[in-house]
């Protein structure tokens, strides 16, 4: 077992944002007393995120994923392990030393050689508890989560902040969010609250914890949350 980030004395653990629209958490990442975002690149030159970042002072730029690609298939990984070269080479550019990434509405699948670059220290929010299963799987996974929650009947949604792994939505969980009720609110409208009541505040509170040492993982992928001094299996449930 060892912990995903060990907390160094004399600076904050540094953040990289990458985003695809308005990253909505981003507001919820900043002030923190032991971590700071340094950093955001979007994979779209009109991102509306970059204005957010421009408002908090944050440097960001945008590498478009869709100009890189020039027509090319969207789903051509090889084309995506170059376009993620240039991110990286974007990052040194500037002189940014993440040592953890946090995606935040970011659309397009990671590598597995980018996620070799940051081992185990990219997340993501996913809108949905990725805690319940069905047939031993994750049930809500996928760009449709929050319509088939409410489709399935649940009362409420939750967001789920995990390590990214090469598949989809099944990292390792960190943080679950508050519970939000549905109140007969369509798919849409629950995501876009969702982003203020579930993902932001999970996202705080997984950084929070993470930059202070307080996660670890063993060699199996299991996440244990290091509390009163004690590692204990398991991952971090809020309530409302």
């Amino acid at each position: 077992m060892k912990p995903i980030y060990e907390p160094r004395e004399g600076r904050k653990m540094r953040i990289l944002v990458l985003f695809s629209g308005g990253a909505s958490a981003l507001p919820f990442m900043v002030g923190g007393e032991t971590y700071e975002v340094i950093g955001g690149i979007s994979s779209s030159g009109s991102a509306p995120g970059l204005s957010r970042f421009r408002s908090l002072g944050i440097p960001a730029e945008a590498v478009d994923i869709k100009e890189f690609y020039a027509g090319r298939p969207l789903r051509d990984m090889r084309v995506r392990e170059e376009y993620e070269k240039r991110l990286l080479s974007v990052m040194e550019e500037r002189g940014w030393e993440p040592d953890v990434v946090a995606c935040s509405g970011y659309m397009y699948i990671l590598t597995p050689a980018f996620l070799r670059r940051f081992p185990h220290r990219v997340l993501n929010v996913h809108p949905a508890d990725l805690s319940i299963e069905e047939g031993g799987r994750r049930k809500y996974t996928g760009l449709h989560a929050v319509r088939d929650q409410l489709e399935a009947g649940e009362k409420v949604t939750r967001s789920t902040v995990h390590v990214m792994i090469e598949e989809a939505d099944q990292g390792p969980i960190l943080v679950i969010s508050p519970p939000l009720p549905v109140e007969g609110r369509s798919p849409e409208e629950q995501q876009e609250l969702m982003k203020v009541k579930c993902d932001g505040p999970a996202y705080r509170e997984a950084l929070r914890l993470l930059s202070e040492g307080r996660f670890a993982l063993d060699e199996r992928g299991r996440v244990y949350v290091r509390k009163n001094g004690e590692w204990r299996e398991g991952y971090v449930r809020m309530e409302g």
